[in-house]
């Protein structure tokens, strides 16, 4: 699971560090497996618990969270063996309000590496989850990495601190000052080489910022307020994960979870609900539509509210792609039914989820108003330097990718590939590179800032895409340019593709902010 290059030494047994490489090979290994039958829209929809701060005082809240191993049934009379944010999957939300900081300590209590990134959070290096940063459990084999040798304390924007990669054991905090608009993040596992086996297994959760900007407008609140996780996953007679990555091009599955269940239902009353909706996925893609036909209102992407409600047939997610719409039950029967759809694919796979419409219809005083935040255009000639990133993969004796690199570069954690001023707006044009050996989906997404979408494929972005973005999907053949400005924070942060395997592959690369 993890690169032979980066990996310097084990300081343990032989014994033990042979057992240990033998289930890091496992990552390798085609497993083939089809899941148990699941029956559909059987299985209430289960909503994560909301984690409460062990303490707060007048500035922070402190909360603490243990990843361990855990038994849990997701498939009905089963069990299945999660590595979990406090043993559950997914993991707890947190909810955080803008300006107020907020402090986690996690505890590593698995047999494996582990790092934590807030994903779509503007958060000081240290805290921002470099991917060779690794927490170590307690009692297992010490990791000596390439990237403990080298000297970022230039650029770090704590310069006492130096490399965090040179301690390595089971507890890390980290800070979140939230200095940033209401938005659906998510907080996910980032060990360089375990990633994706580590999500795969369940180390995932919301992380929701509230702000008075978006508190002061009616939309639907409360319990009428929901998060969809979407997991694609394979499962073993025993209700055990299968964990393929399909010859690190990316971990598929066979069974659609929402929010851990198996093709949920949700019975709502004849009223708005707000959704959001965040692909979890390894490397599976979605196409969001309603089985009734009717558009999809979508009124916040990534980085939070749009400028106004965007309507559409369907909205296509890449992996780490959030989106949030509103959808108003009072348009159909009680007693009627509608599915939540995958239209990118066909039979059980292209059926997400259930929503049951039950009773009258009832007093609504949520609305979706036209215009529902403040957002300031970035302009393309306050760019200071435009960059080119060229995601492909790396070919030998004309076979298929040994490795996803970005311009050609395999990650190395100690080259900086760009070095942005603190301050300065840039734009990044990226590039899809397919060739007759590999042809996939790449979603870049950007560390520390939020980016907006001047152009795709030299015309203006879709519509679904016009707000705040950390992610972008890009089809084989595909370029965009995206502007964005380097605030808030000095120090080392990664762009990568957001498939999981690929990433574990080494398609990153490193920038300063300096």
């Amino acid at each position: 699971m993890f690169s032979r290059r980066y990996v310097v030494k084990f300081s343990a047994a032989a014994p033990v560090a042979a057992a240990l490489g033998t289930l890091l090979m496992q990552r390798c290994e085609l497993i083939q497996a089809n899941s148990p039958e699941v029956a559909h829209f059987h299985v209430p929809l289960p909503i994560p618990p909301v984690l409460r701060p062990v303490r707060s005082d007048d500035e922070a809240d402190y909360y603490e969270i243990t990843q361990r191993e855990a038994q849990v049934e997701i498939l009905p009379g089963l069990h299945t063996t999660v590595w979990g944010y406090e043993g559950i999957f997914p993991g707890p939300t947190i909810k955080a309000r803008h300006g107020r900081t907020t402090v986690i300590r996690h505890l590593n209590r698995l047999a494996i590496p582990t790092v934590v990134h807030l994903h779509g959070g503007a958060t000081p290096s240290e805290s921002d989850g470099f991917p060779t940063e690794l927490q170590i459990p307690d009692g297992h084999p010490s990791y000596v990495l390439q990237s403990a040798m080298c000297d970022v304390t230039p650029s770090s924007s704590d310069p006492g601190h130096g490399d965090r990669s040179r301690s390595s054991n089971s507890t890390r905090t980290y800070v979140y000052p939230n200095k940033q608009r209401a938005a659906t993040l998510w907080y996910h596992d980032h060990a360089m080489g375990f990633n994706g086996r580590n999500i795969y297994m369940g180390l995932a959760g919301l992380y929701l910022i509230e702000d008075e900007e978006e508190a002061a407008l009616p939309l639907p609140r409360g319990i009428c307020d929901i998060p969809l996780m979407l997991f694609m996953r394979t499962f073993g007679a025993d209700g055990a994960l299968v964990y393929n990555s399909v010859g690190h091009t990316g971990a598929q599955g066979d069974v659609m979870l929402v929010n851990g269940a198996p093709w949920p239902r949700l019975e709502v009353a004849r009223r708005k609900y707000r959704f959001r909706i965040l692909n979890a996925s390894n490397a599976t893609t979605f196409r969001l539509a309603l089985s009734s036909g009717k558009p999809l209102v979508q009124i916040a992407t990534d980085g939070g509210l749009l400028p106004e409600p965007v309507t559409s047939p369907s909205i296509p997610l890449a992996m780490a792609e959030r989106v949030e719409v509103v959808i108003d039950f009072a348009e159909y029967s009680s007693g009627s039914t509608l599915v939540l759809q995958n239209l990118e694919m066909a039979g059980v796979l292209g059926k997400i989820m259930r929503f049951d419409v039950t009773g009258p219809e009832v007093h609504d005083d949520s609305s979706v108003p036209q215009r529902l935040a403040t957002m300031t255009a970035l302009r393309p000639e306050a760019a200071v330097r435009t960059r080119e990133f060229r995601f492909g993969g790396i070919t030998a004796f004309n076979m298929p990718p040994v490795a996803w690199a970005i311009n050609g570069n395999r990650f190395d954690p100690c080259r900086v590939d760009a070095a942005p001023r603190l301050g300065d707006t840039e734009i990044w044009h990226f590039y899809n590179s397919p060739s007759r050996f590999h042809s996939r989906i790449h979603p870049p997404h950007i560390h520390l800032v939020q980016f907006q979408i001047l152009e795709r494929n030299g015309k203006a972005p879709y519509s679904h895409e016009t707000g705040w973005k950390d992610t972008l999907r890009l089809e084989p053949g595909e370029d965009a340019r995206v502007i964005m400005r380097f605030g808030g924070y000095k120090g080392r942060y990664i762009l990568h593709c957001h498939n999981l395997e690929h990433e574990d592959y080494e398609m990153m690369a490193r920038f300063d902010v300096v």
